[in-house]
């Protein structure tokens, strides 16, 4: 029993993914899409593939579509899924995965118009989850408040990753891409900081986070489960233990945003001290990605 309930604790951010395809039929909410953009990407292989733009700023502004993109891992790649991120003006791919998660499903692209690939070396600090299993199986409730712990720690331990991608996003050369696992966790928390950075209001930030429990599927068909022994250890978990796994909670990630402002008082200030990006870098996104 102690080796399922850690192997679930592993699968925090690396759940294994479905079809995205599957996704593609759920309804997007209303600011999520105009007449003339999708919020979801039409990928074959990828899941959780979204266009943050069409956001509303506070000034009244507008984030560009086709200019930033988040996703689940991409290992399941199809060559149309590539023609079309081509056709996109993809330029580069920031993989805020681990080093074990990247080796388990890498991004295989290597044609002569693939975009450059960013990447940092670490591994995943699951303690916590290993310790919320500790004296037997937990309540959802008390999951919940493991996960909304973890995403203070977890905006610590990615500050290369996302100083790296206000970098790429500063250049202004493409469409940028960046993904984790499931494409709802560390992928979610970039996105709150880049649509920060522009402006965008903290509760469309938030409704945007909470758009993975739509878009995000886990493959649960029993042949992906017979083929991973980690996913079928967490399908022996209790339906509300996995759900709690799979979603996003508006709470984790405000649990972010009040680390933010108790201890730096706005996100500009984070920016600014711990990723390098101050006020004339934000000006310069703004310029770059809003209309």
């Amino acid at each position: 029993m102690k080796r399922l309930l850690l192997s679930a604790a592993a699968l925090m951010l690396a759940v294994a993914p479905v079809q995205a395809s599957f996704a593609q039929t759920v309804p997007a909410p209303a600011q999520a899409q105009s007449q003339e953009h999708s919020r979801l990407l039409p990928l074959e292989g990828v899941q959780n593939a979204r266009d943050i733009g069409g956001y509303r700023t506070a000034d009244g502004r507008m984030v560009k579509w086709g200019l930033i993109y988040r996703t689940a891992e991409l290992s399941h790649l199809t060559e149309h899924d590539k023609a079309l991120l081509e056709a996109r003006g993809l330029r580069s791919i920031h993989d805020l995965r681990t080093v074990e998660e990247r080796r388990a499903q890498p991004t295989i692209w290597t044609d002569a118009n693939a975009p450059t690939i960013t990447a940092f070396d670490y591994s995943m600090d699951t303690l916590g989850f290993a310790a919320l299993f500790q004296g037997g199986m937990p309540t959802a409730d008390r999951a919940r408040e493991v996960f909304a712990a973890s995403y203070p720690e977890m905006l610590k331990s990615q500050r290369p990753q996302q100083r790296a991608l206000f970098e790429e996003l500063l250049r202004g050369e493409g469409a940028v891409l960046y993904h984790c696992s499931a494409g709802k966790d560390r992928t979610g928390m970039a996105t709150a900081l880049i649509l920060s950075a522009l402006g965008v209001p903290r509760e469309t930030i938030l409704t945007d986070y909470e758009l993975s429990n739509q878009y995000y599927r886990p493959d649960a068909s029993p042949e992906a489960v017979a083929a991973n022994p980690q996913a079928a250890a967490f399908m022996r978990l209790p339906a509300d233990i996995r759900a709690v796994f799979m979603g996003v909670d508006k709470r984790y990630l405000q649990a972010v945003f009040d680390l933010i402002d108790r201890d730096y008082g706005s996100v500009e200030v984070y920016l600014d001290r711990e990723l390098g990006v101050d006020a004339a870098d934000i000006a310069r996104l703004k310029a770059l990605y809003l209309v």
